[in-house]
């Protein structure tokens, strides 16, 4: 029984129930029953014997009542309306006031009657939805409540036939009717529960719908004018004039209008996406060979059944478009057809499209016998049913030109007649006929895979050379087009639709006359066409989109598991799972872990952020709260779940301090795995939910604020080098810890001021500055503080030449340290490992005042230290202050120019960019070393000016005389600086490189 009539039992209780049981005689000797209900038309209630129209459009109007009751009042248990994209057509009978006045209420109501009926049957037979009656107008839907993907298409089509149909009408005294329609398309909520019981049936909600009727007063009597939003959808299709720019009642802004003139598509039926001419046909050259190995097989008197299956958009019509675009210019004779999509319950639908076409004797005959089908008893019309597929086999099977082709496309809307007609076709095997079924994703009848001799072509994703051509052909000659180049092909994912749809969007708004509509590039957003056509497709779906909704809002996959948790219902969740897969909107695949659970991945990103887009705001919180709670329970029971994953869902939802106290998790976790960068967007993103949280948290607010700054410090030196916090961040610290207090914090925030000091290179200031912190060290009884403290100064000393006073330092910290109770809690205190740092420090002091041999041992130990940490830029500064640099002072050029090497390569792997520059310094000061003196002398400057641009002065003199030791190793008879300003430098703090300052101007006499 179908569903829709449940609370009626029989047609006779329809009847029955609207007072019109006297016919219920002829609706059973025609066998009508609830199933065939839904599909009668005026027209087959004439031929039933209604002949009231008044009774006609009583018994149309409860049929609509319960489709739209079904469809669209209660699509899902739980839902609470949705987003969609559709097409409004508002029909307008002209003159209407003058005319009801003239011919008096009874008269005019029954030309009024005239008028539905005539809009009626346009609409209904391009699948569309009267929603109103407006008196003199008709409200009309098209994707709603039957999703269809070519609504902008069939809305124009229906309005133009109804303009024909209307034009056939007359007044009493003679005068032709007319009316004028308006077309818009657009975004609209449909099944709102909070407005639904204010209306009866499904009702759509938005501007499109009163701008389809604001357009209609803009059109002349006999015209379609449509909006530009519809305009983008069928403009392949119809001759369309501008308008110009016209303030419409009620809309601040003028709207570009059109207007429709003459088709330019040869197929009525032919969908915007299977369009062959919009861009070059790329790739494909097996399955194109494939075909034409079948054809051969067929002009030499085979037989040849070929299936092409592949997913939306994949290119299955553009494919065989082009291959028999070739047997028609040979001359060839080539039948087509393409289902529509809401012809599954129109018997024998296809191939009465196909006879239409064919305007011979014979093809009148058959559509004469499809026609007499209904009208038969039940015992003949089995019989005429049989006869007529065979009839139909023979027709299609025979050919007056030779070698010929049949292709029907898109059989996956095929009505089961259909189907059973194609495999009589085929079995019956005509020699010299090429069979071409294409279809989505699988074939709707796996008996046509059994047939001998089929050959199945499934077509795959494009390559990216593919896909890159397919957006180039589209962009070329746009200006700026090429940076979006890259872009636009990774958001296709290989799919031909999509990197075509994509860059006529990109390149429509790159020529647009307003340069404001290039603002947002690139936004990538999904363009007018694939919302359509994705929405038709979401919304097709039984009983999984609520499945769909969960997967979108979570992202672009999920764990099965999760996804059962969350199952809101109705029905059972592995016939909501069956259904998405076999859709082919989604997959399932093996999780990347060792866990046995498998995730459902959506098939492509546009589909989830077309999925997401139809959810409204209001519903969105709700769906991500119970996210977050069935991804908490998983956390607390010990699952592993990506604190990124919670806290976006948490965010989501509406719960901003858990949100933001997990991003900053997550950039902690980044941090420990040496992903500044990863980690600086992290804390970013968690102190932008700050100014968005209410007065109510109080001083947490600041407190959190603070520690999520002094933990992004040392990821920011590592992202950008020492300078990339800046002033701006220290002073939002201070100002911080001000207010917040909390000695930890106190500490943190002056051991980066002491680095600010550094990095500018005032070696004075920064020890001063250390020494100052002795009491508010040793007031912290964890000893932590002190241990900080000691390398503070032993640095600070280091650099000022006293090297015994910084051994001091430096030794107690290495006495003390205890990784196990210290290596954590110190993460807080710099960007690099606080033990490493200080080997490094060592292994420096021993370059001056020890043996070669013992600086090696020094150096081998600071760097076995880095690597133990794990920590990628840790690993860059021991390389470099502690293997690097004390190899040149110890005089060991070939273990500089091996460490510099070594630090290169690991800065250009994790894309290091202050690390880059460093290893360039240094590679120029090693190739001078070694002789190549011009190349060395062009790199190191060029270093050394990046690095003083970016107000990076720490141990600028340092490395200035470690360059001077290079050119005096490679037996430069003059110094390249001047080194008396040198020495100034030196003595103004780096004081530890006087004396081989000192030595330099004594080697080159004074220099």
């Amino acid at each position: 029984m179908n569903d829709g009539y449940r609370d009626i039992g029989s047609v006779a209780s329809f009847l029955d129930q609207m007072g019109l049981g006297s016919y219920r005689e002829q609706f059973e000797s025609a066998d009508i029953d609830l199933e065939v209900l839904d599909h009668l038309t005026d027209q087959d209630l004439a031929d039933l014997g209604v002949k009231s129209l008044g009774h006609r459009r009583k018994i149309l109007a409860r049929i609509a009542e319960q489709k739209t009751s079904r469809t669209a009042v209660t699509p899902h248990a739980g839902d609470e309306g949705e987003r969609i994209y559709l097409t409004v057509v508002f029909c307008d009978l002209v003159g209407s006031t003058g005319l009801a006045h003239d011919l008096g209420e009874e008269r005019f109501t029954d030309l009024l009657a005239g008028f539905y009926h005539a809009v009626d049957t346009a609409v209904d037979r391009y699948g569309g939805h009267v929603a109103q009656y407006h008196g003199d107008g008709v409200l009309i839907y098209f994707g709603y409540p039957d999703a269809l993907e070519d609504a902008a298409l069939r809305g124009v089509l229906a309005a133009r036939e109804a303009i024909d149909q209307v034009n056939q009408l007359s007044t009493p005294t003679g005068d032709m009717l007319q009316v004028r329609v308006g077309v818009a398309s657009g975004p609209v909520v449909v099944g709102d529960r909070q407005l639904s019981q204010y209306e009866r049936g499904g009702r759509a909600y938005g501007a499109v719908v009163n701008t389809a009727a604001r357009l209609q007063a803009e059109a002349q009597p006999g015209k379609v004018v449509i909006a530009d939003t519809t305009a983008a959808l069928v403009k392949q299709h119809f001759n369309l004039r501008f308008l110009g720019l016209r303030h419409l009642k009620g809309i601040e802004e003028p709207a570009p209008l059109y207007e429709v003139g003459a088709e330019r598509s040869p197929y009525i039926n032919a969908a915007l996406l299977s369009q062959p001419e919009r861009v070059p046909f790329v790739n494909r050259r097996a399955e194109l060979a494939r075909l034409s190995a079948c054809w051969n097989a067929v002009g030499m008197g085979a037989f040849n059944l070929v299936t092409v299956a592949g997913e939306h958009g994949i290119g299955k019509s553009r494919l065989v478009s082009e291959f028999l675009a070739n047997l028609r210019r040979e001359g060839h004779q080539v039948r087509h057809v393409t289902c529509p999509a809401h012809g599954r319950d129109k018997p024998f639908e296809v191939f009465r499209l196909l006879l239409t076409q064919e305007n011979t004797p014979a093809a009148d005959l058959l559509c004469t016998e499809l026609d007499g089908i209904p009208t038969a008893t039940r015992a003949e019309r089995r019989q005429r049913r049989t006869r007529v597929i065979g009839a139909m086999a023979d027709y299609f099977g025979a050919s007056v030109s030779g070698s010929h082709a049949l292709w029907i496309d898109d059989l996956q809307w095929a009505d089961p007649s259909t189907l059973e007609v194609l495999l009589a076709l085929a079995a019956l095997r005509p020699p010299g006929l090429l069979l071409i079924a294409s279809a989505r994703n699988a074939l709707p009848d796996q008996r046509l895979m059994r047939i001998d001799g089929a050959v199945p072509i499934s077509l795959g994703l494009l390559s990216p050379e593919h896909t890159n051509s397919i957006v180039r052909s589209v962009l070329a000659g746009a200006d700026g087009s090429e940076a979006l180049v890259a872009p636009l092909v990774a958001r296709a994912e290989g799919v031909p639709v999509f990197a075509e749809e994509l860059a006529l969007e990109m390149r429509a708004r790159l020529t647009a006359a307003d340069s404001s509509a290039t603002d947002n590039l690139p936004d990538l957003s999904v363009p007018s066409s694939l919302q359509q056509s994705l929405h038709a497709r979401i919304r097709r779906l039984a009983t999984a989109r609520p499945l769909l909704r969960l997967i979108a809002s979570i992202g672009r996959e999920a764990s099965v598991a999760l996804l059962r948790d969350l199952w809101p219902g109705p029905g059972r969740f592995e016939d909501a799972l069956d259904e998405l897969v076999a859709s082919g909107l989604a997959e399932l695949r093996l999780s990347r872990d060792s866990s046995p659970d498998k995730r459902l991945v959506l098939r492509h990103q546009l589909l989830q952020d077309c999925a997401y887009d139809i959810i409204l705001t209001r519903d969105r919180e709700r769906i991500h709260a119970a996210i977050a709670d069935a991804l908490g329970r998983q956390r607390e029971s010990g699952l592993t779940v990506e604190p990124t994953l919670l806290a976006d869902q948490l965010e989501r939802a509406g719960r901003l301090r858990p949100a933001a106290e997990l991003w900053a998790e997550a950039g902690r976790n980044a941090a420990a795995q040496s992903a500044d960068a990863e980690a600086v967007a992290l804390f970013r993103h968690a102190l932008s939910l700050l100014p968005r949280m209410a007065q109510a948290e109080g001083d947490w607010i600041d407190h959190f604020e603070a520690d999520t700054l002094l933990a992004m410090y040392p990821a920011l030196i590592g992202a950008k080098g020492y300078r990339a916090a800046g002033e701006d961040v220290l002073g939002r610290i201070n100002a911080l810890i001000e207010r917040t207090g909390g000695s930890q914090r106190v500490f943190s925030a002056m051991f980066f001021r002491w680095i600010d000091y550094s990095v500018q290179g005032d070696i004075d200031a920064s020890y001063e500055f250390a020494s100052g912190l002795a009491e508010i060290a040793e007031a912290d009884p964890s000893g932590l503080h002190a241990l900080v403290l000691d390398r503070m100064l032993g640095s600070s000393l280091m650099f000022r030449g006293e090297f015994e006073a910084a051994r001091v330092h430096l030794d107690r910290f290495l006495n003390t340290y205890d990784p196990a109770r210290h290596a954590e809690p110190m993460r807080l205190f710099g960007a690099t490992d606080n033990h490493a740092t200080v080997l490094c420090c060592v292994a420096a002091i021993n370059a001056f005042t020890a043996p070669q041999a013992r600086t090696r041992q020094a150096i081998d130990r600071a760097i076995a230290a880095a690597l133990q940490t794990e920590l990628t830029h840790t690993l860059c500064h021991t390389l470099t202050f502690g293997a690097a640099f004390p190899s040149a002072v110890s005089g060991d050029w070939p273990a500089f120019r091996a460490y510099s090497a070594r630090l290169a390569r690991l800065a250009k792997e994790k894309d290091l960019g202050f690390w880059v520059v460093y290893a360039r310094m240094l590679t120029g000061i090693g190739r001078i070393s070694e002789g190549n003196v011009e190349q060395g002398q062009e790199d190191f400057e060029q270093a050394l000016t990046v690095l003083t641009n970016q107000g990076f002065l720490f141990l600028n003199p340092t490395f200035r005389t470690i360059h001077a030791m290079a050119e005096e190793a490679t037996g430069l008879p003059a110094p390249t600086a001047d080194l008396s300003i040198l020495e100034q430098d030196v003595r103004a703090g780096e004081r530890w490189m006087l004396p081989l300052c000192q030595r330099l101007q004594r080697g080159w006499g004074g220099s």
